[in-house]
């Protein structure tokens, strides 16, 4: 009662002129369906007063009276295009949800057969409000749900670079509910931006399979967060870490952590769900008594399952007793209620799932979380994970959340340093390049600044290359160089030589990072070089990018540090995950032709050099080639039209970059509209690929040509501006 006697108060001395302001230089725009207009009127305007008087934004108040998206787009950029125009929006209530349809390369890792159901297939995404560079074309409409499908069209820009940052704020209760649960949400968003709460205590997560349980990942993470935080370098433990192996049961640990009303910031990377944060596999196996008694649960578990779904009980136990090579009866108690019972609660106790925040009464403190999984922040769905973190009764004010699935290795910490220069929460998303990719909450919470500088968000809504040149230097905090270098590149103002330069100087991990990732836009021969020398850099994720773009590449220039990274001892479990991904894009011969040149020096020294040398070999064959019968199969004479699809919907993924001249060549003579397209498409994939140039001038010769039908060379035009 008391914070909202304060916000009261606040307001109306705003309103009364006795809070002297300075003038907003920036808008910000809450959208908000009439009916959560009129019954959250006072929680609204109370939430807009906050940001208006404490944050310096003036608030635009938009009631959705379309109830269409390409209305609200067009009031969005209206109000964008301003002089003092909005650089941020929040989508409150029920508003309609845009379905992103033909952009699945604008995702980190979403593929679908968009054959299949279109609610499926689609991606459900807000960059259809805050990025005006990316064009739609209309689809059509639900009935039964606010969802609303839109194509990405050939002429859009093929980059996400949103103009805004957004953020939602859509309840999930039912009925009249749903109305107490947003102003309650609203009352806590607007008390949070009283406080003067500093970035000051953070922890992160590994939940079990995550980029292949790698330990050298997670200890080299730590190194990335005191960059990230270098304030964080004193005696107070600042950065904590849970890992999933250290419990069996590690989400008590994990909610119990999360409830610390001290903590800030929490990145949980994981697998997930709409309604699941996957934490713990199988427990950690200390003795053959516990190893019996996985093996019992397991088999009882399927056994279950199986005879649910018709399955006679008898013939599953005899093919389970064979597969584990166990006595029938251990399974004999399979069907008894307490043991029953008990699996039950033993496989719940391994996840957090959404009816853990009523059970437990869950109420997580920490005020960002980012949710580094697939499906947490689906918020277009009746309830996700994400939501019931912000609409719970702790203080988190903010997810950041995925609406579909996402790849493992990508830089899910990019730019976070910048939350404890006060930087608005909405901008992790909006600067992270993804479709999928979402604040869910209030996306104008910030943290005291904890260092003295200009304002970040008004510098972050600059493109002014004087004002982001002081921030280029070495001494700068690692995320505000990163940044500077990002705007200064977009702007032709900083070369891919001088990227190079910094990534062969830098003492900064993210900065280094950071120029590889934009070196790899350029895609010349600095990239080349940046690649060669990340395979070795200090920092895990530094190596793992630079493999990954290695075999992105497929530049046979690339043949000796892919191999020379392949022999070294001791490499991180991801790395090597990547090295055996990355050798799949590569001829077996200059494989192995390198491999029999590096192995024999006597500088590699191994105990059982022989056993080594026949075990890099195997990989070597088992991995190069190994999209071969893919290939063929689409270039094939006789290849039935289903499975050539097939295989090119799979060559998203895995084409390998010597075998595009004769996909090339075939999609030139083929005379199906059908395989065109979807080979443009997926050529459309190799933007990394040291055959792009050669694939861009093909497909706009094609998108120019009236001997191809007309969604070819729509299609082509796509493809053009992927990769031009």
């Amino acid at each position: 009662m008391k914070k909202r006697l304060i916000g009261l108060l606040l307001a109306w001395l705003s309103a009364a002129g006795m809070m002297q302001a300075a003038p907003a230089k920036h808008g910000f725009a809450i959208v908000v369906d009439p009916k959560s207009h009129a019954e959250a009127k006072t929680e609204i305007n109370e939430y807009a007063h906050a940001i208006e008087t404490l944050q310096g934004l003036k608030v635009h108040i938009v009631i959705d009276k379309w109830g269409v998206p390409d209305s609200i787009r067009k009031e969005l950029y209206r109000l964008y295009r301003q002089k003092d125009g909005i650089i941020g929006a929040v989508l409150m209530g029920d508003i309609p949800v845009a379905m992103i349809h033909d952009a699945q390369h604008l995702t980190s890792a979403f593929k679908m057969d968009q054959q299949h159901d279109r609610k499926e297939s689609s991606v459900p995404s807000d960059r259809y409000y805050d990025d005006f560079d990316l064009r739609f074309e209309y689809i059509g409409k639900d009935d039964d749900s606010p969802y609303f499908y839109y194509s990405l069209s050939a002429s859009s820009a093929q980059v996400v670079q949103p103009e805004l940052f957004t953020g939602r704020i859509r309840p999930t209760a039912k009925g009249a509910l749903r109305y107490e649960q947003l102003r309650r949400y609203l009352r806590k968003a607007t008390a949070e931006k009283q406080r003067h709460n500093r970035l000051d205590q953070m922890m992160y997560f590994s939940g079990h399979g995550y980029i292949s349980a790698s330990m050298e990942a997670r200890m080299d993470e730590k190194l990335g967060w005191y960059e990230h935080f270098p304030w964080l370098k004193t005696q107070k433990d600042g950065i904590s870490y849970i890992d999933h192996s250290q419990q069996d049961n590690v989400k008590f640990l994990l909610m119990n952590e999360l409830q610390r009303p001290e903590l800030d910031f929490a990145m949980l990377h994981h697998h997930g769900a709409p309604d699941t944060q996957y934490l713990n596999g199988a427990p950690q196996i200390a003795s053959s008594e516990e190893a019996k008694a996985m093996i019992r649960e397991y088999c009882r578990n399927y056994l279950r399952t199986r005879v649910q779904k018709g399955q006679d009980k008898d013939s599953v136990t005899q093919v389970l007793c064979k597969r584990f090579d166990i006595p029938a009866t251990w399974l004999s108690d399979a069907f008894e209620p307490a043991v029953v019972r008990k699996d039950s609660l033993s496989a719940a106790n391994k996840d957090l799932v959404l009816s853990d925040f009523s059970t437990y009464s869950y109420a997580p403190d920490c005020r960002v979380v980012v949710l580094d999984a697939c499906f947490n922040g689906s918020f277009h769905l009746d309830d996700c994970i994400a939501d019931e973190y912000i609409f719970g009764q702790g203080h988190t004010i903010a997810c950041i959340a995925n609406t579909v699935n996402v790849l493992q290795d990508k830089w899910a910490d990019r730019y976070v340093g910048l939350l404890g220069l006060g930087m608005y929460v909405g901008n992790v998303a909006r600067f992270s390049g993804y479709l999928e990719s979402h604040c869910i909450g209030d996306p104008t919470f910030a943290f005291t600044p904890v260092v003295k500088m200009e304002e970040v968000n008004d510098l972050l809504a600059s493109n002014d290359p004087v004002k982001w040149q002081k921030y280029i230097g070495e001494n700068t905090l690692s995320d505000l160089r990163s940044m500077a270098m990002e705007k200064l590149w977009q702007q032709g103002r900083l070369s891919s030589a001088q990227l190079l330069r910094i990534f062969r100087t830098s003492k900064s991990a993210l900065v280094r990072l950071q120029a590889l990732v934009l070196l790899a836009e350029a895609r010349d021969d600095n990239f080349i070089e940046a690649m060669k020398l990340g395979v070795d850099d200090s920092y895990e994720l530094v190596q793992r990018f630079a493999i990954n773009y290695i075999g992105k590449s497929g530049d046979e220039r690339l043949v000796p540090a892919l191999i020379g990274k392949s022999i070294s001892n001791n490499t991180s479990e991801r790395c090597n995950f990547s090295l055996m991904n990355a050798m799949t894009m590569f001829r077996k011969e200059p494989l192995l032709a390198e491999f029999a040149r590096q192995f024999d020096r006597p500088e590699v020294r191994y105990v059982q050099k022989s056993q080594v040398r026949k075990d890099i070999e195997k990989a070597i064959n088992s991995n190069a080639g190994k999209w071969t019968e893919y290939m063929e199969n689409i270039i094939g004479s006789d290849t039935p039209i289903k499975r050539r699809l097939m295989s090119i919907r799979t060559s998203r993924n895995y084409c390998p970059p010597y075998y595009v001249p004769q996909l090339l060549e075939y999609l030139e003579k083929c005379d199906n509209p059908d395989i065109q397209v979807a080979l443009f498409e997926t050529l459309g994939w190799r933007r990394y690929s040291y055959m792009a140039p050669r694939i861009a001038a093909f497909a706009k010769a094609c998108s120019e040509d009236s001997r191809y039908a007309e969604p070819v060379r729509k299609e082509a035009l796509k493809t053009y501006n992927r990769l031009k």
